[in-house]
């Protein structure tokens, strides 16, 4: 998954990775991000490890605060 090559060696557990993984390939597909080299997408993943990095880990609780804040 994409979006733990941004947290090798962190400290999130198993759930809460699953949970990230979860939100980002979420939003992957609402936002139409098809391809996983681009830019948008390495962006999209740190709005999801700062978000749970700061206690956010709910899938629908990142999904709904990525959304927002793209608003």
């Amino acid at each position: 998954m994409p979006v733990r090559k941004y947290i090798p060696g962190s400290a999130f557990d198993p759930e809460t990775i699953a949970h990230m993984v979860r939100a980002f390939e979420t939003l992957r597909v609402i936002l139409n991000f098809d391809e996983r080299n681009d830019p948008l997408v390495e962006d999209l993943a740190k709005r999801i490890i700062s978000l749970a990095s700061r206690g956010v880990t709910d899938p629908e609780e990142i999904i709904r605060r990525v959304i927002a804040d793209i608003d």
